[in-house]
């Protein structure tokens, strides 16, 4: 999956670890592709879990620096993703589930990419005027 200029939310940090999510959904790609064998696989969720654990810590922390208003119910979406992530590493743990991984990544991050953290950046960066002009 390629970056594209419409995912970027206007935040240098958060837009180069979203581009390194995106490299992992194109892990998934070549890994459900190439029939690659799960053990392979399983080490890859677990990378992106905490990849992921520690983009969803950075953004939360920038939204309490900010006074973000949508802080709890974006943690909120966050912990979702974080426990489908947990779910699905057991899962690839017990049996071949790498037919899941593609859509459930693409799903997951994209859609929270692209709708959750879009107003976020709009935020930051009307923030970041408002200081600049005071």
């Amino acid at each position: 999956m390629q970056w594209k200029e419409e995912h970027a939310i206007g935040i240098p940090e958060i837009d180069n670890q979203h581009k390194t999510l995106l490299e992992f959904i194109t892990a998934f790609e070549d890994a459900v592709e190439g029939k690659v064998h799960w053990n392979t696989v399983q080490p890859l969720v677990v990378r992106a879990r905490e990849f992921v654990k520690f983009h969803f810590a950075v953004e939360e922390s920038l939204m309490r620096i900010l006074k973000y208003p949508q802080l709890v119910p974006h943690r909120a979406e966050h912990l979702y993703v974080l426990k489908q992530f947990s779910a699905l590493e057991h899962r690839v743990l017990r049996k071949e589930q790498k037919a899941e991984l593609l859509p459930l990544m693409s799903s997951w991050l994209l859609h929270h990419m692209t709708e959750s953290d879009k107003p976020f950046g709009r935020y930051a960066l009307d923030v970041s005027r408002a200081l600049k002009a005071a």
